[in-house]
C-alpha cells in the first residue's frame, strides 16, 4: 500500500465507521447473525457511482469480473461493475485474499450475511454448506468482519445486484496450487450458468511507479496468454495480493464458460496523488465473457485505453481482384469486416506491390494489385500502417517498391520498413523480415546488426516487432523463430507479432514468465487462399495511459471464402 494510502486510509476508516446508519435486516436472520458494515458513509460509494455513469466496454453477458478493493480506486470498481449492470444472476461467488492471515485452513467462508450502507447482502446458504462439507479445506470464519477485500465491494454488489446472494471465499496467502485445484473441484456444484464470479484483487504492492509498471506488464502478459502455470509462479505481493484468487477465477471461467481474461482498465495509486509516491499499489480490471462468434474487437473507452489491431497477410490482387470486380461482393464483405473490426486502427502485412495496372504474365509467385482498389480498401478498413518488410515487396523491383511506399504515405498510411522503428503515438513498431525481399526469397535475413540496431533505438515502450517469418502452414514457431523471439525480448521488445505462415496461431504466449508476448502468426487477413488451408486472426491491442498494454488474439473468418460465396 502506498505511503499516502497508509496514512489516509485508517483515518478514513475511522470516520466512516463512526457514522454508520441503521442497516436493514436479512429476512429470517437476527441482526447478531450478520456482519455490520465496514464502511458506513454512503457518500463514499454514491460519489463514485455518480462520477462514472458509463461502462468502459459494450455490455454483453458477463461471467466474471476482477476489481480492486481499495476505495481509493472506487471509480475503477464502479466502471468494472457497470459492465455487468442490468444482468441477472442467481448468485455471486466472491474470491478474495485473506490479507490478515486469519484463516486456519486454505479457504474460509461464512454462514453469516452482511449489512451494508445500502442494505443487507445475503449469503447463499446452501452453497456455503456445500463448501463447508470439506472440513479439511474450508472453514467457517469471522475474518470477513474486518476484511476490506470484501467490505469495500459489498455496497457496490448491493447496489448493482440488490437481490443476489453471495458465496464469499477467502483464500489464504499460503495456499497452494494443489489446494486451489481442490477448491475448483468443490465449486463444480456451486458455479452454474447464471453465476457471476467476482475476484477482489489489487496488483503490484509497495513498489515505486516504474517498478510497479514492469510487474503489472508481466501480469498483463500472463493474463493475455491465459497461462495458469505462469499465474502460479507470480509473486505476492510484488505482482498481486492473491495468486490463488486469480488462478481459481481463470480455472472456473475456462471450465464453466470457456471465457478468458480481458483487461479493460489499468491504473496505479500514483494516479490519485499529486505527490510522488515511493510505494504504490496497482489495479487491473478484468472482464470475462463466454465467446461470441459474431463479435470480434470490443470497443474501448478512449480514457481507458487506445486501441490498435494487427492483421496478417493482406493482398488485393489475383483472384481477390476478380472476386471484387463482381457487383455487390465488395460492399457485402467490407461491411462484415467493418462490423468485426469496428473503428480499430489497423496495422497489416501488405503482400505484393501497388501498381496502376497489374502486368500480365506475372506468374503465381509475383504479387501485384491495383493501387486505386487497394488504397480504397485500406482507407475504408482504417489501416494506419502497412508493413512492406516481406518477401513480395520487391516482386517488381526496387523502383516499384519505392513508388508503392510513396503512394501509401500520400494516403496517410505509415510505411513499416525492415529495421526502422516507427512511432505510432501510444506505441512504437519495427517491421522485420526473415525472408529476402525478392521473388525468390532466401530465409534467415534478420541479422545480429538488425537486432543490435533495435537495442540501440531510443524508442520508448511499448515496442512491437512485426515480423515476416516462419514456415508456411505451420502455426507454431520453430527453433529459428523461438531464438529470434528471445533475442528481441532481450532487446526490450515488448510484443512480437508474426505473419507469413498463412495460418493463425491458437493464442498468445508469455515469454520468460511474462517478460514479453509472442503472437507467432496472424495468418491471412485478405488473401486468395481458401479456408480449407488458410486461417486468420486479428491481434487486438489495448494501450493503457501508463504505456502498459493488453492483447487478445481473435479468430476471424476466411474473407476470401466470404467473397466467393457472395457471388
Amino acid at each position: 500500500m502506498p505511503r499516502r494510502t497508509r496514512i489516509v486510509r485508517p483515518l478514513l476508516l475511522g470516520a466512516l465507521l463512526a457514522c454508520a446508519p441503521a442497516a436493514g435486516r436479512t429476512a429470517g436472520q437476527p441482526a447478531s447473525a450478520r456482519f455490520p458494515p465496514q464502511f458506513t458513509r454512503a457518500e463514499v460509494f454514491l460519489s463514485a457511482l455518480r462520477a462514472n455513469p458509463q461502462p468502459p466496454v459494450a455490455r454483453r453477458r458477463v461471467s466474471g469480473l476482477t476489481v480492486p478493493h481499495h476505495l481509493l480506486a472506487a471509480d475503477l470498481m464502479v466502471r468494472g461493475f457497470r459492465i455487468a449492470e442490468g444482468q441477472r444472476y442467481r448468485k455471486i461467488v466472491v474470491l478474495l485474499p485473506d490479507h490478515y492471515k486469519r484463516a486456519r485452513r486454505p479457504f474460509a467462508t461464512t454462514r453469516r450475511s452482511f449489512d451494508t450502507v445500502f442494505g443487507p447482502v445475503a449469503v447463499s446458504a446452501a452453497d456455503v454448506e456445500l463448501l463447508l462439507k470439506n472440513r479439511e479445506l474450508v472453514e467457517d470464519s469471522a475474518l470477513f468482519a474486518r476484511e476490506h477485500a470484501i467490505g469495500a465491494l459489498l455496497p457496490f454488489l448491493r447496489h448493482f445486484f440488490p437481490d443476489t446472494p453471495v458465496v464469499p471465499i477467502a483464500i489464504a496467502i499460503s495456499s497452494t496450487r494443489e489446494q486451489w485445484e481442490r477448491l475448483v473441484a468443490d465449486l463444480e456444484g456451486v458455479v452454474t450458468a447464471d453465476t457471476l464470479i467476482v475476484q477482489s484483487t489489487d496488483f503490484s504492492h509497495y513498489l515505486p511507479l516504474g517498478e510497479a509498471l514492469v510487474r503489472d506488464q508481466q501480469v498483463l502478459n500472463v493474463l493475455a496468454a491465459n497461462d495458469l502455470d505462469a499465474v502460479a509462479r507470480l509473486q505476492q505481493p510484488a505482482h498481486l495480493d492473491s495468486r490463488g484468487a486469480q488462478y481459481v477465477q481463470m480455472r472456473l471461467q475456462e471450465s464453466h464458460f470457456r471465457a478468458r481474461p480481458l483487461a479493460v482498465l489499468h491504473a496505479n495509486s500514483q494516479d490519485y496523488s499529486k505527490m510522488s509516491e515511493s510505494r504504490t499499489t496497482s489495479y487491473i480490471v478484468q472482464v470475462y465473457a463466454p465467446p461470441d462468434p459474431s463479435l470480434a474487437v470490443d470497443p474501448s473507452d478512449p480514457a481507458a485505453a487506445q486501441m490498435f489491431c494487427f492483421a496478417g497477410d493482406t493482398f488485393f490482387g489475383r483472384d481477390v481482384l476478380r472476386m471484387l470486380s463482381r457487383p455487390g461482393v465488395g460492399e457485402r464483405v467490407r461491411g462484415e469486416m467493418r462490423a468485426r473490426l469496428g473503428a480499430c486502427p489497423l496495422i497489416v502485412n501488405l503482400e505484393g506491390v501497388l501498381v496502376d495496372e497489374v502486368p500480365e504474365g506475372l506468374g503465381p509467385m509475383r504479387l501485384a494489385m491495383p493501387s486505386a482498389l487497394a488504397l480504397d480498401w485500406l482507407r475504408a478498413l482504417n489501416v494506419v500502417a502497412a508493413s512492406v518488410a516481406n518477401n513480395h515487396a520487391r516482386d517488381l523491383g526496387d523502383a516499384a517498391r519505392e513508388e508503392m511506399a510513396r503512394r501509401l504515405e500520400e494516403a496517410g498510411i505509415r510505411v513499416l520498413r525492415h529495421g526502422r522503428v516507427e512511432d505510432l503515438g501510444p506505441l512504437r513498431v519495427v517491421a522485420l523480415t526473415d525472408r529476402d525481399e525478392s521473388a525468390h526469397p532466401r530465409g534467415q535475413r534478420i541479422s545480429a546488426d538488425d537486432l543490435d540496431g533495435i537495442a540501440r533505438s531510443p524508442a520508448a515502450p511499448p515496442l512491437v516487432a512485426f515480423l515476416h517469418w516462419g514456415t508456411e502452414w505451420e502455426t507454431a514457431p520453430g527453433a529459428r523463430e523461438l531464438a529470434l523471439a528471445d533475442a528481441l525480448r532481450e532487446r526490450a521488445v515488448s510484443l512480437i507479432v508474426g505473419a507469413h505462415p498463412h495460418r493463425a496461431s491458437s493464442g498468445v504466449v508469455a515469454l520468460a514468465g511474462g517478460e514479453a508476448q509472442l503472437a507467432y502468426s496472424l495468418g491471412n487477413f485478405v488473401f486468395d487462399q481458401t479456408g480449407e488451408r488458410a486461417t486468420g486472426a486479428v491481434l487486438e491491442l489495448r494501450v493503457f495511459p501508463h504505456g502498459t498494454f493488453f492483447t487478445r488474439l481473435i479468430p476471424i473468418p476466411n474473407f476470401y471464402d466470404r467473397m466467393r460465396r457472395a457471388n
